[in-house]
């Protein structure tokens, strides 16, 4: 594989021959490793210049922007003589709005009120009031714990249950304060050299500690040592620096300006700590765990006395090193400032200062892409030469100043955002456009996309009023199918056996599920959910026939169809109106006059035939835990059971 770039590297177990290998690219013999085959560029490389503010573009349809994001957009549309698209119907923006600044849909009396004023100053106030909600801490932290690789277990073989929830409630925490995203960054990385650290602190440091590690007796320290430190700077490239530094594990990097040698002195940084390399899952015997005051243990980091060095390995090989090298940036970076200590604490102000040219863009990159699907640069994690060019460089370049010049403020830059004209587009689109702007790279619509499963599961539960809004806490076992943990686990392994939980924990949103690395909860999983063994900065987003199986089948989703059923049966007498509760609950619209007579007729249909089979209308209401209410026929709450659940597996359902 030399001869290729290492986009990805693969860990290999000690037990696999080429396990002396640190990244997936393996070497025969013991020849050096060749030189480049490619030139790489210079530090002008877009990426690599500091961002500067540009000035806002004039346009000829002067009334569309309402904020510069709108200018830089319309420029470009206006230069390939697109239209943008008219705005969004007043329900189904809303429902866009609620379900990306808190990942729920929004509540009946907030429909109902949007739909009475959708005015300008309606808008902004609802915008307000979604900002301060608990729930847009969880929404935003739901993302970046695919990006911190956070899971309730270690990893490797054993996979056994580790202590390390307080970090998410940080994170949560972090994100409805509003904490500066600079101080975020340094507490995550650095809480613990901070001066006088408070318990918050050094539970942000979990960030560090979220990576897998071994507890398998025979490894090799230094093997595993070197496994650590590679995650550690593979997950700060892509969490701050969008470059895949990680390619230069085994030699200089092919075609971005990161030496071998600025590898490993990145590596440097994360081995100067106390972490040990055999994992004790006795929480108390952890020599750098944390007790808080409320007596949960927590993983944390903890440095180490001395300089940070590292060795520089050569391809590789954890058995092979070289030259020592300290703590250092990369040389084709901006250097670390003049009496800024050279540890953690150095490195995490050098990613926010003003000479820093890759954080504010690859930050504001990916919480573009939580609105749009996709960011300005479509590779999140990769800012460098063989990375996606920016579809809008200014817009990039005005939104990273505008995020640095606010204080890192992130409730400043998401209202900026979802306050746009660009924002509020209909996502409508014909076949003119389609053709103009197929992947909608010039911004001609309001973004179309599938949600993640988090969202698809948590929409089902809040719109049968079935979710349990607690916040925090530890994780919980909702439904799962049976023997998932129990084909991947060890007989010894403490997460060997899947034991459900009961009551609220069944109905906590997906943010607190229990996250097995080996087995990652299937619902999500299904829907693209990372493993979280490595970083991730984006997700894939598939359509397969076992999506549809678990919105269709799984308990959760027909226990949530029932529940809405009985609300619809409740609170609207007849057919008419009991499927226009279902639509504005799940779709925030009425329904067409053509899609109610469908729905009508299936209604009529199902009940006939549970009328027939009292036995299947019986067992189609027992599924779930929480008991069937007894005031309805059988027959016609299973009936409105089945229409419900068809209405939470619509397209328009599942996707924003």
């Amino acid at each position: 594989m030399l001869g290729k770039t290492c986009n990805r590297l693969v860990w290999l177990g000690a037990s696999v021959a080429l396990g002396l290998v640190l990244g997936g690219c393996s070497s025969k013999g013991d020849s050096p490793a060749p030189q480049p085959d490619a030139v790489p560029p210079a530090p002008s490389h877009w990426s690599l210049i500091v961002p500067t503010r540009p000035s806002v573009p004039e346009v000829m349809k002067a009334e569309w922007p309402k904020n510069p994001i709108d200018h830089f957009v319309l420029q470009k549309l206006e230069a390939s003589g697109i239209e943008p698209a008219p705005a969004a119907a007043a329900g189904r923006l809303l429902r866009r709005l609620t379900l990306d600044l808190t990942g729920l849909p929004p509540t009946s009396a907030e429909l109902q009120a949007f739909s009475a004023d959708p005015s300008e100053a309606a808008y902004s106030q609802l915008v307000d009031r979604l900002l301060d909600q608990p729930a847009f801490g969880e929404q935003r932290a739901h993302y970046w714990l695919d990006v911190a690789r956070y899971a309730d277990t270690h990893g490797y073989h054993v996979d056994n249950y580790r202590s390390i929830w307080p970090y998410r409630e940080y994170v949560i925490r972090s994100f409805a304060t509003n904490k500066p995203f600079d101080v975020f960054t340094t507490e995550q990385l650095a809480g613990d050299l901070l001066p006088n650290a408070s318990v918050e602190q050094r539970t942000a440091t979990g960030f560090i500690r979220a990576a897998m590690s071994t507890n398998e007796q025979g490894v090799d320290p230094n093997e595993y040592a070197a496994i650590y430190a590679k995650d550690r700077v593979d997950t700060l490239a892509s969490a701050w620096l969008g470059l895949t530094v990680g390619c230069a594990a085994c030699h200089d990097h092919r075609y971005d300006p990161i030496k071998q040698k600025d590898f490993y002195a990145l590596t440097a940084f994360f081995r100067n700590t106390t972490q040990p390399v055999m994992d004790n899952d006795q929480a108390d015997a952890e020599p750098s765990m944390l007790v808080p005051p409320a007596m949960t243990p927590t993983l944390v980091t903890q440095e180490k006395q001395g300089s940070a060095v590292a060795f520089v390995l050569a391809r590789g090989r954890y058995d092979a090193p070289g030259d020592s090298v300290a703590a250092a940036v990369p040389a084709s970076l901006p250097q670390l400032g003049k009496g800024e200590p050279k540890n953690r604490l150095g490195l995490a102000h050098w990613l926010t200062s003003p000479e820093q040219p890759l954080t504010a863009r690859v930050v504001v990159n990916r919480f573009w892409a939580e609105l749009f699907g996709a960011g300005i640069v479509r590779t999140p994690n990769d800012f460098g030469r063989i990375g996606d060019p920016p579809s809008h460089p200014e817009l990039l370049d005005w939104l990273a100043v505008e995020f640095r010049e606010s204080g890192w403020d992130v409730k400043h830059l998401f209202r900026l955002m979802v306050s746009s004209a660009t924002y509020r587009q209909a996502s409508d689109v014909s076949g003119t456009k389609l053709a103009a702007d197929p992947d909608n790279r010039l911004l001609s619509r309001g973004p179309r996309f599938r949600l993640d499963g988090e969202m698809i599961r948590d929409l089902a539960l809040a719109t049968s009023d079935l979710l349990v809004k607690t916040v925090g806490g530890p994780s919980v076992r909702p439904y799962q199918p049976s023997n998932v943990w129990e084909v991947v686990a060890l007989p010894d392994s403490n997460t060997s056996k899947y034991v459900q939980d009961t009551g609220e924990g069944l109905y906590r949103r997906s943010l607190y599920t229990f996250w097995k690395r080996q087995a990652p909860p299937p619902a999500l999983e299904v829907f693209n959910a990372p493993s979280r063994e490595q970083s991730s900065a984006q997700r894939e987003r598939t359509n397969t026939p076992l999506q549809a199986l678990v919105t269709l089948n799984d308990v959760q989703f027909v226990e949530a169809a029932r529940v809405l059923a009985t609300h619809a049966l409740e609170q609207a007498g007849a057919t008419p109106g009991r499927l226009d509760y279902l639509a504005l609950r799940v779709l925030s619209r009425s329904l067409t006059s053509e899609e109610a007579e469908v729905f009508a007729a299936l209604v009529e249909a199902e009940y006939a035939n549970y009328l027939a089979d009292p036995a299947a209308a019986d067992a189609l209401l027992k599924v779930g835990e929480s008991p069937a209410p007894t005031t309805f026929a059988p027959a016609e709450l299973a009936a409105w059971t089945l229409a419900a659940n068809t209405f939470l597996n619509l397209d328009e359902a599942l996707t924003k």
